[in-house]
């Protein structure tokens, strides 16, 4: 079973309540990813993989500059629908393993702005990781966003039977120190949103919201899943 509830909570948190501030510029998206992998690493999980995601509208009116600023980080690819135009430029760091992406998006129907959506992802998380990632999105968000950029990070982990999914849960919340907001469970998973003032580089969604957590406990798969201000992966 795929879950995107991510997606949807965005759509719905951004149109119907607006994002608030809280320190959004003052602290480098890739540091709330360490203190993730910190914190699951110390649980004794095994890192799955990570996504760094910065997000933004821009002006019609700026589309060429931008297509231009693509054109010098690589190669670029054009991918067209009834609904939009679509412009990546992927760029793999093989000896980093990571994959880092640009889109940028120009939907049909003039009415709507474009979008610019930057992605930075992998399979393993390291101090050298930590610090070239840091410096491709310092980057970035140099050339590309402004300090009203929405800024995404998003890790999984596996665990074995030794661990008590529970146990493991709610350590991860308490060394998180995440005040919960709301929690969703069925046989399989475990769905829980709140707020923590250890993860910096997000915004806020709507009631202070700004890290979700997921669990998925069962059938030889357990995982944990942890993002800011959501997840933007399927868990």
């Amino acid at each position: 079973m795929k879950h995107y509830l991510a997606l949807i909570v965005v759509i719905i948190m951004l149109v119907g309540n607006g994002l608030e501030s809280q320190g959004a510029g003052r602290t480098d998206v890739s540091d709330d990813l360490n203190r993730m992998y910190s914190v699951l690493n110390s649980e004794g999980t095994e890192m799955i993989s990570f996504e760094i995601m910065m997000r933004e509208t821009i002006s019609r009116d700026d589309v060429d500059t931008y297509l231009s600023e693509l054109d010098k980080m690589g190669d670029s690819s054009e991918q067209k629908t009834d609904k939009a135009s679509k412009f990546v430029v992927h760029t793999p760091h093989k000896q980093k393993t990571i994959d880092e992406r640009i889109l940028l998006v120009v939907p049909t129907d003039k009415e709507y702005q474009a979008e610019l959506i930057y992605t930075i992802s992998g399979t393993d998380w390291t101090e050298k990781i930590h610090r070239y990632v840091q410096d491709l999105t310092t980057d970035a968000q140099l050339r590309f966003f402004t300090q009203d950029a929405t800024k995404f990070a998003c890790l999984k982990a596996g665990f074995g039977d030794k661990i008590s999914g529970g146990v493991l849960f709610q350590n991860v919340m308490e060394k998180l120190d995440v005040q919960p907001l709301t929690n969703m469970q069925d046989n399989v998973y475990t769905t829980t949103t709140g707020h923590t003032t250890q993860l910096k580089a997000s915004r806020s969604l709507a009631d202070n919201m700004n890290i979700q957590l997921a669990l998925h406990d069962g059938n030889g798969q357990s995982t944990v899943t942890v993002g800011t201000p959501i997840i933007t992966t399927e868990y």
